[in-house]
């Protein structure tokens, strides 16, 4: 008899816990402290397919946009022959026109000597240019054009700020790149001489031969005058395709 009824105590402390415990978890459950394992999501497996879904869904509406034409309706799609970007530097050392001092200086008037003495003092030294350009080109038509140099005389006495912009394609001439042959870009655009407006809308043309070079023309008599009527020369440093691939690769020589 004392050892059946020795576990009696135990019981009756166990059983009013036992009560309570399931008490609170019944309890905790309904008020969404405890959420059960089958309804629970894995937070990190639904960011990733989010992050995933996002991406794609870019891609997709990215590529829609540049082949189907529904947004740009009316425009060529873009290839390697209408879309680019270069850059590279100017470097021209521009030489005066000295037919007419030539002619003046056979004519025996005094007067005339003068003048060309004169013409030869102010207007007979090579004038040089140094800066840099940068030419973007979408769908044919020129976005962004631009060149910022340096003019001095070689004797460095006069210098000048030059700074050609905002230019503008010609009616009707779309920019055909082609690669191993010139590509003339004929447009209008403004300049400024030490940060002043000297002309807009001047007619000038740009030349890219072969990828290596640039030739820009000034149409402008009074532009082209401060040049001597000089084409301004420069090199090619970079120029990408569409898609940003580097054409202008130099390989190193091999020893």
């Amino acid at each position: 008899m004392g050892n059946r009824f020795s576990f009696l105590p135990l019981l009756l402390v166990l059983f009013p816990l036992t009560l309570i415990f399931t008490f609170l978890l019944f309890f905790s459950s309904d008020l969404g402290l405890v959420t059960p394992s089958a309804i629970r999501e894995p937070t990190f497996g639904n960011h990733v397919g989010v992050a995933q879904g996002m991406n794609y869904n870019d891609l997709i509406l990215s590529v829609d946009t540049q082949t189907e034409g529904e947004i740009d309706e009316g425009l060529p799609p873009i290839n390697n022959s209408n879309t680019f970007y270069t850059k590279g530097l100017l470097s021209t050392v521009l030489f005066p026109d000295n037919s007419e001092i030539i002619q003046n200086l056979s004519r025996p008037n005094p007067a005339s000597l003068n003048q060309t003495s004169e013409s030869v003092v102010l207007h007979n030294f090579q004038k040089l240019v140094s800066g840099t350009w940068s030419l973007n080109v979408s769908r044919g038509l020129v976005t962004d054009f631009h060149a910022n140099f340096k003019l001095l005389t070689v004797n460095g006495i006069e210098k000048h700020f030059i700074e050609i912009l905002n230019f503008q394609n010609s009616n009707g001439s779309p920019v055909t790149f082609n690669q191993f042959s010139n590509t003339p870009i004929n447009g209008y655009a403004d300049i400024k001489i030490d940060d002043e407006l000297f002309q807009s809308k001047f007619p000038l043309t740009i030349q890219i031969f072969k990828i290596n070079t640039i030739v820009i023309t000034i149409k402008d008599e009074a532009v082209s005058d401060i040049f001597y009527n000089n084409n301004l020369l420069g090199i090619t440093d970079s120029f990408k395709n569409f898609k940003g691939d580097e054409l202008l690769i130099f390989e190193e020589d091999e020893k």
